[in-house]
């Protein structure tokens, strides 16, 4: 299944993958990436959920999408990312297993 409607995944899937400018960030069992997300991109969008019962401004991750064209020579999420490190700018980041995730971030390495 392809959603980006995050209530959807949570009800009927055991497994997800977050996906950022067509490549997978970050793979978890369903319970296990709601409860403890890893990647930066994966937290963003998880705060950026309604709560039922909050008023307020949403969450939102600052800056915008890269164009699939014009993809940074790093991680793709860099430019928004509050964690990026030097690392980030340069190389695209490595497949990291922890805790029953699959993440592809500098920050686990």
């Amino acid at each position: 299944m392809i959603t980006h409607d995050l209530g959807i995944i949570g009800e009927m899937a055991d497994e997800v993958a977050v996906m950022y400018v067509g490549k997978i960030v970050e793979k978890a069992k369903t319970d296990d990436l709601f409860k403890d997300p890893l990647h930066p991109y994966t937290k963003a969008l998880l705060k950026s959920r309604p709560e039922i019962g909050t008023k307020g401004r949403l969450a939102s991750i600052r800056g915008m999408v890269p164009n699939p064209y014009l993809l940074p020579e790093g991680c793709n999420f860099e430019p928004r990312c509050d964690e990026a490190k030097a690392i980030c700018r340069k190389k695209a980041p490595e497949l990291c297993e922890l805790d029953g995730h699959i993440v592809y971030c500098w920050k686990y390495h």
